[in-house]
């Protein structure tokens, strides 16, 4: 689909009710906090109060208590229930029709961690009589079977909307799916471009501060990589391109926890780098590292359009990244980032040494990144243009005009 996939969502007016508040059942099944979490945390946090309702429905993952008790901090319903993965959990399947039961009259808001994830959510949200259906998909992937892909065709067919956080998960689900292009819609997703901002005074507060407490030497170059310690990502051959490089004082912090911690921090042994590698793991908040590094790496192997990397962005880094998914689409090569191809990890070793050993270059990405931040990416721009399909769905629903 690619010269059909939808454009990206334009910014609309926020539609005006003056009916009761409409419920809103946002639906998500990952269990680690990543940015699939923190687009629908921002979304209900965000939302129009006067006019919406939210509630959050999360699985029972202790990775997902602090997201649960900040939402509920904030006056967000929360609900934990874990996702029905294979047809034989009847006991699941039955909690979750009474749960949407309960919500049936809200708008269901349903977000793909990969494209076959809550494959049975949107047939019971039918049964339980869920007149409003929403479908975000946040990751390009492939189905594991056919009969998941028929579940995926069934809900795709059925939803009200198709969302998709960038062109090329778009593309997908037209190939791989058969969704009708005139049906999806690219939503991008946001940052908080301000509370990332390198000339703020926190950032210059953080900046030493950080890089005292990982050691890193001064005059050292530090890339960082913020995410899921996971095969999608490519930390592997992020650890064998920074292995590679000819600048013995360049640091690397990789921010995140993941299944695959305990065999890359082996592998960076390995390679000889485990001195110039810091596992930082899971925190709250990742901006004090974005402002204490001097360059940001991804090397996915596949993506959506990662949250991370449009933070790194925003934080005014210059950024490196593998052309996978929608990453072409954050980053115009040479000019808000570098670009190499994916499972390259030579192309990606010439990129950083561009980066380290170019100041003006990487100077003038970091500030071309940070101003398309500011004016393509924001949380304000995502949640109005969700609010308008909300209230389009709701209308709908009603027996109204769309």
């Amino acid at each position: 689909m690619s010269s059909s996939a939808p454009a990206p969502e334009p910014l609309l007016a926020r539609p005006q009710s003056a009916g009761p508040r409409i419920p809103v059942l946002l639906v998500e099944s990952g269990r680690t906090y990543g940015g699939t979490e923190k687009v629908v945390t921002e979304l209900a946090r965000r939302m129009d109060r006067a006019r919406f309702q939210p509630w959050v429905i999360i699985p029972r993952a202790a990775a997902l208590d602090r997201m649960a008790e900040d939402l509920r901090a904030a006056g967000v319903p929360v609900e934990r229930l874990d996702e029905i993965t294979h047809r034989l959990q009847a006991g699941q399947a039955w909690r979750t029709l009474r749960l949407l039961y309960r919500h049936r009259r809200a708008v269901l808001h349903v977000h793909h961690v990969w494209p076959a994830a809550d494959r049975y959510l949107v047939p019971i949200a039918q049964v339980a009589g869920v007149r409003a259906v929403i479908v975000t998909e946040h990751l390009v992937g492939n189905a594991h079977s056919s009969g998941q892909k028929w579940l995926k065709r069934r809900e795709l067919s059925r939803a009200d909307q198709i969302v998709c956080v960038s062109r090329a998960v778009a593309a997908m689900l037209e190939r791989d799916y058969g969704l009708d292009a005139t049906r999806g819609r690219v939503i991008e997703n946001g940052v908080d471009a301000d509370g990332l901002d390198r000339s703020s005074p926190r950032a210059a507060a953080e900046r030493p501060r950080v890089r005292t407490e990982l050691g890193a030497p001064d005059g050292a170059f530090v890339w960082a990589f913020v995410g899921r310690l996971e095969t999608q990502k490519g930390i592997d051959l992020l650890l064998t391109a920074f292995a590679a490089g000819d600048a013995p004082a360049r640091r690397l912090w990789i921010v995140g926890d993941g299944e695959q911690r305990g065999a890359l921090e082996a592998q960076a042994q390995a390679l000889g780098i485990a001195a110039q590698v810091r596992f930082v793991g899971a925190v709250d908040d990742a901006a004090p590292y974005l402002w204490g590094a001097d360059g940001f790496a991804l090397a996915s192997r596949w993506e959506g359009l990662p949250l991370a990397l449009l933070e790194a962005q925003a934080a005014g880094l210059p950024v490196v990244g593998a052309a996978a998914g929608g990453v072409p689409e954050a980053i115009r090569n040479g000019t808000t980032g570098l670009l190499v191809p994916k499972e390259d990890a030579g192309a990606l070793v010439a990129a950083m040494g561009r980066i380290e050993n170019e100041p003006e270059l990487a100077r003038q990405l970091g500030h071309e990144a940070a101003r398309r931040a500011r004016t393509d990416w924001s949380w304000e721009r995502m949640v109005s243009a969700y609010e308008v399909l909300y209230e389009r769905a709701w209308r709908r629903a009603a027996g109204g005009s769309p």
